[in-house]
């Protein structure tokens, strides 16, 4: 699949992952919420949101580790916070995180982050906060 092709932006405000069938929320938590988040308040950010009813859902979740790492790209240009690129693709918002929380938390109780400006990944302390936050997604397939 053609890069440029996998995700696509719908008129309910919900982008399409064609790749991974799944649906993500355009905005990140510091973009809706004006702050940084530690994994907790991106817990209780998805919970906020899906009182809301996204696109007509309310099953919005933290993505998983393959999730959060899947939408981390070399060929995609977006700009974070600071104006520096992070590689997600164009049809997110700009201006947000760089530090993405994801659901998985090891047995250490550390929560695993990914850097979307060099694609790493690993395991920090959850109540970190700087540069922190949370994009959400749901299964595509799901019914509302």
């Amino acid at each position: 699949m053609d890069p440029e092709e996998r995700f696509h932006d719908n008129p309910n405000g919900i982008i399409s992952d064609k790749k991974l069938n799944l649906s993500w929320l355009p905005k990140d938590s510091k973009l809706d919420l004006g702050k940084w988040c530690s994994w907790d308040e991106a817990v209780g950010y998805a919970r906020t949101m899906n009182s809301c009813y996204p696109g007509g859902f309310a099953d919005f979740r933290l993505p998983t580790k393959e999730e959060g790492e899947s939408i981390f790209d070399k060929e995609y240009m977006n700009v974070d916070f600071e104006g520096e690129t992070i590689h997600i693709h164009k049809v997110f918002v700009p201006k947000g995180i760089h530090y993405l929380w994801t659901s998985d938390v090891n047995e250490e109780g550390k929560a695993l982050r990914v850097n979307l400006r060099d694609g790493t990944s690993e395991y920090v302390d959850k109540f970190s906060k700087e540069r922190h936050g949370t994009k959400l997604v749901r299964n595509a397939d799901k019914p509302r």
